[in-house]
């Protein structure tokens, strides 16, 4: 787990330098994908859903988008997705 945190340190500091939180450049790197992906974001505070619907007021460029993507795929996550009953459960 602690190699996979490099990838949520990436997110955060790509946010950071553009005023937006992690969860806000994840909800805005789906919405950027395709117009038919919808996000469902789960949250029982309202600040997180405010944080959430923010997120639809920051725009970034192409160029940063990719920018963010590259440095993800660039980081090798470790460690399975599920414990082996899981993976056996959903058929990998």
């Amino acid at each position: 787990m602690r190699m996979n945190t490099r990838i949520v340190n990436v997110l955060q500091n790509f946010g950071r330098m553009r005023g937006m939180t992690s969860a806000q450049v994840a909800l805005g790197w789906l919405l950027q994908k395709a117009p038919w992906i919808v996000p469902i974001p789960g949250t029982t505070k309202l600040s997180h859903l405010e944080e959430n619907l923010r997120t639809l007021d920051l725009t970034l460029s192409t160029e940063e988008w990719k920018e963010l993507e590259d440095a993800i795929v660039a980081i090798p996550v470790v460690g399975d997705r599920y414990n082996a009953e899981q993976q056996r459960q959903v058929g990998f």
